[in-house]
């Protein structure tokens, strides 16, 4: 009896732990890279070698956040967070690169711009305006160089770590 009664219930705890992942709901965090309008990165800002700032050595900074968000069919926001230009730089900011230009195809995103002023809490910042911005976004990827203002050469280079549409 005591047998039968283990049997029984190790069935019920096999039954409902399949009917509990059954139940489950989908993953719901996937996201067709088609349908995307957000994509978030964490990646490295590479400033190079500037005379008298970065003198030996381009300054980088890892764990970096951008986020791209679509704005319209061709225009795009990139946000970057807590990012500096150089170690004698005293805090971080974040800052906003509006109204950059993309085309888009079924695998990437191609990312370009001449003369758009980035905005750093909500104001305008014309000291570093954003030219030669190029680069992609992929399903994996977010990577980008431009210049802004002294700072000529750039670069992002980010993993994705989410999308949604």
């Amino acid at each position: 009896m005591k047998k039968l009664f283990y049997v029984l219930a190790v069935a019920m705890i096999v039954t409902a732990c399949n009917s509990k992942d059954k139940n489950e709901p989908e993953d719901q965090t996937k996201v067709s890279f088609a349908k995307a309008t957000y994509f978030e990165a964490l990646g490295t800002n590479t400033v190079p070698n500037v005379e008298g700032e970065n003198k030996d050595m381009p300054f980088c900074m890892d764990s970096v956040r951008v986020e791209a968000v679509i704005v319209t069919d061709s225009t795009l926001d990139i946000n970057l967070y807590g990012i500096n230009f150089s170690s004698k730089m005293p805090v971080t900011i974040d800052m906003i690169i509006p109204g950059a230009k993309y085309t888009r195809t079924a695998e990437k995103i191609i990312l370009y711009g001449e003369g758009i002023i980035p905005t750093m809490g909500g104001n305008p910042f014309d000291r570093y305006v954003i030219n030669a911005l190029a680069g992609s976004i992929t399903a994996d990827s977010l990577v980008f160089t431009n210049s802004y203002g002294q700072y000529a050469g750039c670069t992002y280079a980010g993993k994705i770590t989410k999308m949604a549409e």
